[in-house]
């Protein structure tokens, strides 16, 4: 005659109330290590950053719970199965058990599906296309950023008349009458939709924005692209996130005696705004050069168009770069021409441009880009740039 135990109906009892109440406790953990863990993360500026960090979340929840599960099980186990003192005897011959290793198959597998339809939901959400988007060029060099604008006829200021350009510049007009802008910052606004085409001129970079959320390699002879909204005005770092050489760092964005210095993203409350504080502004300097080429080759320095701000130090445009030799006084360093061969300042400062391995100041390696006269050439500088800008350095004798 089987007598059963009355108290083990109480046990039972008692066992689910605790593994009930150890599940909540941990799904609360889950929840509460998801919501405090993403407050450490940059402040979310774009539409893409908010569903970024929502699958962040649920990644967390799921993680955390299941790391507490594990920490849970394993402090219970040591504790309630412990050797007792005096106890020298083995423990019981447990081999397994066929459901519980079905359930704890299951799970995860359950888990890992559900992780990969809501990451690839997101994935292709935050890289679909969107109806006005608008196109910028991105193009990565060591080390330094440098982002590129089409300006139609219909966004140029309303008191400009194509018809009374100078001719210099109705000649570097697009078919469609565009004008390209240069900088080394990104200029956008709150709610525009971008999309960036990124290209290298030399190595492997990686263009990545925490705000943002958004990271995108940038890799030799391809274009890559990556698509961001701003919720957010603001001034945002862009950061290269692939080590790139001894400048890699310089790439980041910096404040340097409150200047901008490096990659940054910067987001106008309105489009108003940017076309105000940006985009009228650069238009213009680019419609209506300055006729003296000291000014003119400052102008173009100024705007980023070539990479030279990260490895440089100039005075003058507060470059701060300490990879290449000092631009301080550049115009008075006669000393230069009786090592290098060359007759006068001018020609040495042109072909160091053109050709920067042909003669390389004591102390400096040849990590400068070659700039080129054709535009089919990697790094293109046309002949009129490089007059402008060589007659702005020979003006740098302090």
């Amino acid at each position: 005659m089987n007598v059963r135990n009355p108290n083990s109906s109480g046990r039972s009892s008692s066992a689910i109330i605790w593994i009930v109440l150890a599940g909540l406790a941990i799904i609360a953990g889950g929840f509460l290590i998801a919501t405090l863990t993403p407050s450490l993360l940059p402040a979310q500026a774009s539409a893409q950053a908010v569903e970024v960090d929502e699958l962040f979340r649920f990644l967390l929840t799921i993680g955390g719970a299941i790391f507490l599960l594990v920490q849970g099980v394993l402090a219970f186990s040591v504790v309630r199965f412990r050797a007792r003192a005096g106890d020298t005897s083995d423990g019981p011959p447990i081999h397994g058990n066929t459901t519980l290793e079905f359930v704890w198959t299951a799970i995860p597998a359950v888990i890992v599906l559900v992780i990969t339809i809501y990451s690839y939901q997101v994935w292709t959400t935050t890289r679909a296309p969107q109806p006005n988007e608008t196109v910028a060029g991105v193009v990565g060099a060591r080390f330094a950023w440098t982002f590129t604008y089409d300006v139609a006829p219909e966004d140029f200021p309303a008191d400009v008349d194509i018809a009374q350009l100078p001719e210099n510049v109705q000649a570097t007009l697009a078919e469609n009458g565009s004008i390209q802008l240069v900088s080394n910052q990104f200029h956008t606004y709150v709610g525009q939709d971008v999309r960036l085409e990124m290209v290298t001129e030399d190595v492997i970079h990686s263009f990545w924005v925490p705000s943002m959320r958004i990271k995108q390699d940038l890799l030799p002879g391809r274009v890559t692209e990556v698509r961001f909204t701003p919720i957010e005005p603001g001034v945002y770092r862009v950061v290269c996130a692939e080590l790139c050489g001894s400048g890699h760092g310089d790439m980041a964005g910096q404040i340097v005696n409150g200047n901008l210095v490096g990659g940054w993203v910067i987001v106008h409350p309105d489009e108003e705004t940017y076309r105000r504080e940006f985009l009228e502004p650069e238009t213009l300097s680019v419609l209506f050069p300055p006729e003296d080429p000291v000014e003119l080759g400052r102008q173009i320095l100024a705007s980023g168009r070539y990479p030279c701000n990260t490895c440089h130090t100039l005075d003058d445009l507060g470059w701060v770069g300490t990879i290449g030799p000092s631009l301080n006084g550049i115009g008075a360093r006669t000393q230069r021409l009786d090592a290098s061969g060359h007759p006068d300042m001018e020609t040495y400062l042109h072909e160091s441009i053109r050709n920067p391995g042909a003669y390389l100041v004591p102390g400096f390696g040849n990590l400068m880009p070659q700039f080129n006269p054709e535009p089919t050439q990697p790094n293109y500088m046309p002949e009129a740039d490089l007059e402008a800008v060589v007659a702005y350095l020979l003006s740098q004798t302090e």
